[in-house]
């Protein structure tokens, strides 16, 4: 009997402290995407929206612009069937800020792949700090009940957020300035071997890993202009969005170029930053 009472004590024991154990921050931030996806059909886009994105949140409309008054401004009736899933996910090491990416469709008609930057507020409740996305091969990938593939978490991060963002300014100013030269050249230096990258338009037979096809149809120049971002606590994760310029295609340079916003996530690797993702949006 007191065996039995003893085994069954242990047996509480350990599933309260399962209980009290949180989940990896990627499996939270896997858990925030999937519940905005839901409440997507649920309660429509507006509704989901306006729900799960922080007060300071933005999109590109096309440049920066608050979030919450492009949504609010949505009537909210006759919205299409959006549906996404998480497919990558990369966490900052403090648990405070991360990426999740993935496939998206509209009305039954898979289209491109979003983006997302998820922020744990003080509250403890995960937001959306930045939504969007851009052309890539959606047919390909995997359905929304398969589990979001986990990036590598950084070892370790800058001294303090604000030490962590200069030091990605740094790094975003060495790839303008070699971008200006030779644009394919310049990521390939800064890429990150599991990088993924979003757009720009006339690239969603891609797939966002697909990084050597992609750098062949980069423009050979580009003109970048860093606007802002986030750092996590520990100094590991970095997000930036600002503008980016290319001339088309049998242009000199400053004649009918086109005309995007770019948002860009770095990591603290052992080699030093990285850039491992980019979406390229082109300005409507």
């Amino acid at each position: 009997m007191f065996k039995t009472i003893v085994t069954a004590g242990f047996a509480l024991a350990f599933a309260h402290a399962a209980q009290a154990t949180p989940k990896p921050p990627a499996a939270q931030i896997e858990a925030a995407e999937r519940a905005f996806a839901a409440d997507g059909l649920a309660m429509g886009i507006k509704g989901s929206f306006l729900k799960h994105m922080a007060d300071d949140a933005i999109v590109f409309d096309p440049a920066p612009a608050s979030a919450k008054a492009i949504y609010g401004a949505r009537p909210g009736q006759g919205e299409p069937k959006l549906e996404w899933w998480p497919a990558w996910i990369v966490a900052a090491k403090s648990g405070d800020l991360g990426l999740s990416i993935g496939p998206s469709a509209v009305n039954g008609k898979r289209g491109g792949w979003y983006a997302s930057i998820w922020r744990k507020d003080p509250d403890g409740q995960w937001r959306w700090i930045y939504d969007g996305g851009g052309a890539a091969n959606a047919e390909a990938a995997r359905g929304p009940e398969a589990p979001a593939i986990i990036g590598p978490i950084a070892q370790s991060g800058e001294l303090s957020p604000a030490k962590a963002f200069d030091a990605v300014r740094t790094a975003e100013t060495k790839l303008a300035e070699a971008a200006s030269r030779d644009a394919p050249g310049a990521y390939k230096v800064m890429l990150a071997d599991d990088a993924r990258l979003l757009g720009p338009r006339g690239l969603r037979a891609q797939a966002p890993n697909a990084i050597q096809a992609r750098l062949d149809l980069r423009p050979t120049t580009m003109a970048l202009a860093m606007r802002g971002g986030g750092a996590s606590k520990a100094g590991d994760f970095v997000w930036t969005h600002g503008e980016a310029h290319w001339p088309e295609i049998g242009k000199d340079a400053g004649q009918n170029s086109v005309a995007a916003h770019y948002m860009h996530v770095w990591q603290k690797r052992p080699d030093g930053w990285r850039l491992i993702f980019e979406a390229l949006i082109n300005d409507r």
